[in-house]
């Protein structure tokens, strides 16, 4: 019986606690934003202070020099500048460089990737390197871009590269 008499004692604690609890006043509860708002027209807008590029998607058309292959040490070193001509950036520029024998078996090949945009316009130097074998007769380059192919154009000449921002703005603090 003593401990019927605890139970209920206990249970109207709980409901008097719970009374308390849940009546009352109404508390306003703090207007949190659920993620952080990006006004990317604005960002479009500020040309000189954005990143954002528009990139080609489908095929892009570059134009570049003969590329000239030369030994050193125990490397080809290929080197050759492209330029692009199509009507906007492109994203993740790639050029591939397969090496074959004299019977077509490939023998070795090389990679660059351009990490930022290659904008319309830019001309860039290229310079792919391999290690050296004996049996390297030929060699074939092949150029692609994030969202597609390239249509490459061999120029009988060009200008000299476009200097990065970053290498302008390292110069400008030596000369100060």
């Amino acid at each position: 019986m003593r401990g019927l008499r605890l139970a209920a004692l206990f249970g109207c604690f709980v409901a008097i606690g719970m009374s308390f609890g849940c009546g009352g006043e109404e508390v306003e509860a703090e207007e949190r934003p659920l993620a952080v708002e990006i006004n990317l027209r604005e960002a479009l807008e500020n040309k000189g202070e954005s990143d954002l590029v528009a990139t080609i998607r489908g095929p892009g058309q570059v134009g570049y020099l003969q590329p000239v292959s030369r030994r050193q040490r125990n490397e080809m070193v290929t080197t050759f500048r492209v330029q692009n001509t199509s009507t906007n950036a492109l994203a993740g520029f790639t050029v591939d460089e397969f090496w074959y024998d004299r019977a077509g078996d490939t023998v070795g090949g090389g990679s660059f990737r351009m990490q930022q945009p290659f904008l319309p316009g830019q001309i860039i130097e290229v310079e792919l390197r391999i290690p050296r074998d004996r049996r390297m007769s030929r060699n074939n380059y092949e150029f692609s871009h994030k969202n597609g192919v390239i249509e490459a154009t061999l120029f009988e000449e060009m200008d000299e590269p476009t200097p990065l921002e970053e290498e302008e703005d390292a110069e400008d603090a030596e000369n100060d």
